[in-house]
């Protein structure tokens, strides 16, 4: 009977003991599910073989960067199923580079990179009698045209600035080719289809009685261009000790629209359009917070001609001109 009575209470501690992790385990399953942990028996319509790279913020690469062995030269084309930005799950879907809306914000062009279609001449607005002009005739991209308005706006309600002016906007490719080859000094003009002004992105500023470019240097109003320009979305595109990158000789009047976000990123770590391209394509993605939003910026090359886009979050996408894209998306 004793004996009996031991095998029946050693047997009452094995259920209780398995009962107890029976339940330990189902806490840690609802637990781990409320913390979001990705991948947690949820499919968002992205099939196995498209598995990759989690997306999210910095602070959290440890768990943001997990990939399918058998994908492993596809990281940067292929997503795995549940996307995370910050605990957000994201449902993300594929469509072809044809379709892309591409706001060119972002597009390199330099000497090395040159521009591969025309531009949609609809979007270019005359500057003038907005802003003041050397000509009349001045054109902008809707997108500069705004960012230079306000700018010139801010500069006119400082007593210490001279007014400015826009000396130079959108140029055709004809206006360049005359330009670069009637110019005396050819390391200050780029050739034709290398232009940023032919994107109508980029403009010339100068200050009234500073009737040559060469009267920015060193003056009171070159200085507060390139202090307060990216509050407007712009960047001073060639500054000085930036040289060696741009191949373009300091110009405090160059100014080039990338959007706010960009801008701001840009000025906080000083980098020039070359330099915050390339330091994009070394993140699986940057996060920041800009005026109380959430911003992340993902470089995404193309994989048969299409990219993957979120769904359900406000973005904007610009070609870099470099063999991928620059997708922005904010909440």
């Amino acid at each position: 009977m004793t004996q009996q009575r031991r095998k029946y209470k050693k047997q009452r501690k094995v259920s209780r003991i398995i009962v107890s992790l029976y339940i330990l385990s189902v806490l840690a399953i609802i637990l781990f599910w409320q913390e979001g942990i990705p991948g947690a028996n949820t499919n968002y319509g992205i099939s196995t073989s498209q598995a990759g790279t989690y997306i999210g913020s910095r602070d959290r690469a440890s768990e943001l960067i997990f990939q399918n062995s058998s994908e492993a030269d596809n990281l940067e084309a292929d997503f795995i199923a549940n996307h995370h930005i910050q605990g957000l799950p994201v449902n993300l879907k594929q469509i072809p580079i044809t379709e892309i809306r591409d706001t060119r914000y972002l597009q390199l062009v330099n000497r090395n990179y040159s521009i591969k279609s025309p531009i949609n001449t609809e979007r270019l607005i005359s500057a003038w009698p907005d802003i003041q002009v050397r000509a009349t005739d001045i054109k902008l991209h809707e997108s500069a045209f705004n960012a230079m308005r306000d700018l010139y706006q801010s500069a006119e309600q400082n007593a210490a600035i001279r007014s400015l002016f826009i000396a130079s906007g959108y140029r055709t490719e004809q206006e360049q080719r005359d330009l670069y080859e009637n110019a005396a000094d050819a390391s200050y003009v780029m050739p034709p289809g290398h232009s940023e002004h032919q994107l109508g992105l980029a403009a010339d500023i100068l200050a009234l009685g500073s009737s040559e470019t060469g009267g920015m240097r060193g003056s009171d109003e070159a200085a507060w261009l390139a202090e307060n320009a990216s509050e407007y979305g712009l960047i001073l595109r060639y500054p000085e000790h930036k040289q060696h990158i741009t191949e373009v000789p300091y110009e405090p009047w160059h100014f080039r629209y990338v959007g706010h976000v960009h801008a701001w990123i840009m000025k906080q770590h000083d980098f020039v359009l070359e330099e915050y391209i390339d330091f994009l394509q070394t993140e699986e993605v940057y996060h920041t917070v800009f005026n109380g939003m959430d911003y992340y910026i993902l470089f995404q090359r193309p994989e048969n001609d299409r990219i993957f886009v979120p769904e359900g979050l406000d973005m904007s996408i610009s070609g870099s001109n470099t063999g991928g894209y620059i997708i922005t998306m904010w909440r």
